[in-house]
């Protein structure tokens, strides 16, 4: 699932320094081969449009 587009976080990148900037993971399509890795993060601020960047949902199975 990684590198097709930099996926939002719910992490704040280090608000003490860079106040609302959120966190993204995973490489985008655009990107170097040595991005798309989940370990891989940037920093953008909420309101800004990138081309190769995304979200992905996720829910909890109830049990």
């Amino acid at each position: 699932m990684l590198g097709n587009v930099w996926e939002w976080c719910w992490d704040v990148y280090d608000a003490e320094v860079y106040g609302d900037y959120r966190v993204l993971r995973g490489g985008g399509w655009f990107d170097e081969p040595w991005s798309c890795r989940a370990s891989v993060r940037r920093r953008s601020h909420p309101t800004l449009r990138i081309d190769d960047l995304g979200f992905r949902l996720a829910r909890s199975i109830p049990g």
